[in-house]
């Protein structure tokens, strides 16, 4: 999801400063979901976005501060982001990629049958990238002298793990979440 429509959907939650976006950014959340962001490029983005007639703004007086733009999506805005959230949701070879939690967090803009066919889609995905990861092929790869076979086949094996038991627990949280909205 390009960073516009990041911030759009922020801004269409709540009215927000450069300032409360760039907090956000920062948060734990958006470290969880790994979006690259610059603090000067929030504000670029957000004049690229007036501009664009997206988002509009206030000036709100803080004694004894500097005034402060409170942005709010335009209804063109909303237009475009309904519009960037209708379109087809193909997940990611990655399933770390932010897209799927970017859409997942903005999809209080549609219909719960929307959420849920966003939760099926990814768990599709999902399933199926285990399987292939469950049937991945150990090859015998042509180690440099000097490099222990055994060892860093057990190191190669290690990482597998590590991300494989991401993976099965992705999908356990979208089995369980996919379960709270249909149950």
């Amino acid at each position: 999801m390009k960073f516009e429509h990041v911030l759009l959907g922020f801004v269409a939650m709540r009215p927000c400063t450069g300032y409360d976006l760039k907090r956000w950014l920062e948060s734990e959340m958006s470290r969880m979901v790994r979006l690259p962001h610059q603090h000067s490029q929030i504000y670029r983005t957000l004049a690229r976005m007036s501009a664009d007639g997206w988002v509009d703004h206030t000036v709100e007086r803080n004694e004894g501060r500097p005034d402060s733009k409170v942005y709010r999506a335009t209804d063109a805005g909303l237009s475009e982001l309904h519009t960037r959230l209708a379109e087809p949701y193909t997940p990611a070879p990655d399933f770390g990629d932010p897209e799927f939690l970017m859409r997942y967090t903005f999809a209080i803009f549609g219909t719960q049958e929307q959420q849920i066919a966003l939760i099926r889609t990814e768990l599709a995905a999902r399933r199926a990238q285990t399987e292939r990861f469950r049937a991945r092929e150990i090859r015998d790869e042509p180690w440099l002298p000097g490099v222990d076979r055994a060892r860093m086949n057990r190191i190669l094996d290690h990482v597998h793990g590590c991300k494989e038991h991401a993976l099965e627990a992705h999908v356990r949280w979208l089995e369980e979440v996919l379960a709270e909205l249909t149950g």
